[in-house]
């Protein structure tokens, strides 16, 4: 995939692939010590409030206070501070950041919109994976299977008391803690820093690749590592074909924002109605979902691939 849009001005300033790496790699290894410091903090020094399975509700408010600033002074602002050192010798040195993170160019509302639309027809092969995942791989792989899908559950169970809304103010403070400041802090990171800056290294179809499956593993779910990995490269395909960093975060909030939704609809509790992965990989009409679903989202893909190098 060629990069689409208008040759990057700051593309002689960017950090090589080593520097580049070197810097995401102490970023990751931060982000869960600190993370893990600042827990042991509000419980007061004690690991058994903060059991996964045994979770002490009054900490929730702390934990989401941790979640946000975590994201923010570890994700956000280490990129912000170096994009401004990289263009330190801008007359307007914080526009000049902003420029070399691809922030403040022209949103245009149609294309947001059919950003946001791909990553919805997207969604019946995410879940086609997971579904082929605990109907086949997990079993395959006996006991290791079996500790993936065990922690999975376990995740998934903290981050529905995490995230689960139970008054309207507190649907403000979830939606900012798991949809606002990821949006906003993950794309600053491996969007606007981490694949622009590969982009200098090596083509730029191979720095959304790359870039894509360090997202995904930055997550640390074994069990959606491929989802997360196509959500990733698609998020980056959009910011490579438009150079503007609002689109992949709009993707991102209304990928996020529609999780919180379909928890708040579902009271955070896992369907026991819902689906087996068996009917679902078994059924007919799935699999015409999914190949409608796909080839509207490779219309979108083209789309996309033939704009104009105006934006």
């Amino acid at each position: 995939m060629q990069q689409l849009f208008i040759a990057d001005p700051f593309a002689a300033r960017r950090p090589r692939f080593l520097a580049n790496t070197l810097f995401l790699i102490a970023v990751m290894l931060l982000y869960p010590v600190v993370g893990g410091l600042l827990f042991l903090l509000v419980s007061g020094g004690s690991n058994e409030p903060l059991s996964l399975l045994s979770l002490d509700k009054s900490l929730l408010p702390s934990i989401r206070v941790i979640q946000a600033v975590g994201q923010i002074f570890l994700l956000a602002l280490p990129v912000i501070v170096l994009a401004g050192w990289h263009t330190r010798h801008d007359h307007a040195s914080f526009s000049g950041a902003l420029g070399f993170l691809g922030i403040g160019k022209r949103v245009d509302i149609g294309t947001a919109a059919l950003a946001v639309g791909g990553i919805f027809l997207l969604q019946p092969l995410l879940y086609t994976i997971t579904a082929f995942q605990d109907y086949a791989l997990w079993p395959a792989l006996g006991s290791a299977g079996q500790e993936v899908v065990r922690q999975r559950d376990v995740m998934e169970s903290f981050i529905r008391e995490l995230a689960l809304v139970r008054s309207v103010p507190e649907f403000f403070s979830v939606a900012f803690v798991f949809a606002l400041t990821p949006a906003i802090c993950e794309e600053l990171l491996f969007r606007g820093y981490i694949q622009q800056n590969y982009a200098t290294s090596m083509p730029s179809g191979a720095a959304v690749l790359l870039t894509g499956s360090i997202f995904a593993f930055f997550h640390l779910s074994a069990a959606n590592l491929l989802p997360l990995a196509l959500l990733g490269w698609y998020i980056g395909y959009i910011y490579a074909g438009t150079g503007n960093l609002a689109m992949p975060f709009v993707v991102h909030l209304a990928n996020n924002m529609a999780a919180l939704i379909l928890l708040f609809f579902t009271d955070g509790k896992n369907s026991e109605g819902a689906i087996e992965s068996t009917a679902v990989l078994g059924s007919p009409w799935w699999w015409l979902v999914v190949a409608g679903s796909l080839w509207l989202f490779f219309m979108v893909l083209r789309r996309f691939a033939a704009r104009p190098s105006a934006d």
